[in-house]
């Protein structure tokens, strides 16, 4: 073979290799770029500046700097008006904090360190008893009995701490993975994120009915393995769909009633990440708070999905998976912490047109 046919079947033997290969390379590549474009995109709270400037005042060099832009203002305020645990108190969660509920006298009851603890509505602590094994999540019913979670079980107690009954959750050789647990009226709401549905029990523990399945998937999408209920005073049922960036909205019988909420890096009422919101709860009001975690904050919204208000990072440990909600009967927002084993109790300021009245 002549030199020049050995360097024409040298060339196309790498002209082969590289267009086998180049798809892959590609493919990498764009992952790659994606991550990072993510990372670069996380939303994160910014400091204000030390010594801020009035807009179009002159900057360092003497020249006017770029107006500022306008302050965005929200329907409602919230401050933090009370805590309960943290590192300081002698009410502290040494090991863990996984769930909180209120009930109908404003009592605060906490899931943690393997026992459930009940504090009156000025934080005082009024019980406690022990909690069953590897439970994760609570609840309090309007009758005063309080709902306990754990891997495939529900187990009921009166308000005093004596255990009443329970009920195994999810079907045959199906356990459920029960996060979250709501009550309305005779209907105990049970989350079961392994089987991606809200499960609808009885007192008696007979199923009644399931809800989040009329979809095209089948259920709600959780790639962080988590589902959280909330129910508002008409009896309609709310649930994050972590997969879909979605806050769902539920008919006791299983029929769709809405949905809102999108994946956004920017615009506040978006949420981030692969799976939020995490959390949620209702108040009063009908109001739909939520939890999220990448950028650990707490959101209000219209049912419609109009956001009412933002409480910011700065309340929580950045690193937090979730943020546990209950709304009280005056619309305070509790909010527990799980890595700082830590509740913040939110009360509301004021509504924009209390802000604008003269």
């Amino acid at each position: 073979m002549e030199p020049n046919d050995r360097d024409a079947t040298s060339v196309s033997v790498r002209d082969r290799l590289w267009k086998a290969w180049l798809p892959g390379v590609a493919a990498v590549g764009a992952l790659a770029a994606l991550v990072a474009g993510s990372l670069r995109l996380r939303p994160t709270p910014r400091a204000a500046p030390a010594n801020p400037q009035p807009a179009g005042a002159p900057g360092p060099g003497g020249q006017a700097d770029t107006p500022a832009q306008p302050v965005r203002r929200f329907e409602r305020t919230y401050s933090q008006s009370a805590a309960l645990g943290g590192a300081a108190s002698p009410e502290r969660f040494f090991r863990s904090l996984t769930g909180i509920a209120v009930g109908p006298d404003d009592d605060i009851y906490l899931l943690g360190d393997d026992e459930i603890r009940v504090f009156d509505a000025r934080g005082s602590r009024a019980r406690s008893w022990q909690a069953p094994a590897h439970a994760g999540c609570l609840a309090a019913g309007p009758d005063g009995r309080v709902y306990v979670g754990s891997p495939d079980r529900v187990d009921i107690y009166d308000a005093g701490g004596a255990h009443l009954t329970g009920f195994t959750a999810g079907e045959k050789d199906k356990p459920a993975d029960v996060t979250a647990i709501a009550v309305v009226e005779t209907d105990i709401l049970v989350a079961d994120a392994s089987a991606r549905i809200i499960r609808r029990y009885g007192p008696d523990g007979k199923l009644r009915g399931l809800i989040g399945n009329q979809n095209k998937t089948g259920g709600f999408i959780l790639p962080n393995r988590s589902l959280d209920v909330g129910v508002d005073a008409r009896g309609v049922v709310y649930a994050t769909d972590t997969g879909r960036h979605q806050v769902t909205a539920w008919a006791r019988d299983g029929s769709p009633l809405g949905k809102f909420g999108k994946f956004g890096m920017s615009a506040p009422e978006d949420f981030v990440g692969c799976c939020n919101p995490v959390n949620l709860a209702v108040t009063p009001d009908g109001k739909v708070v939520t939890g999220e975690k990448m950028v650990a904050r707490v959101k209000v919204y219209d049912p419609d999905g109009t956001l009412l208000a933002v409480i910011g990072p700065e309340h929580f440990d950045p690193s937090t998976t979730h943020i546990h909600l209950a709304v009280d009967s005056r619309g305070r927002i509790l909010a527990a912490d799980p890595m700082r084993r830590e509740v913040k109790i939110f009360s509301l300021n004021q509504t924009l047109q209390e802000r604008e009245r003269p």
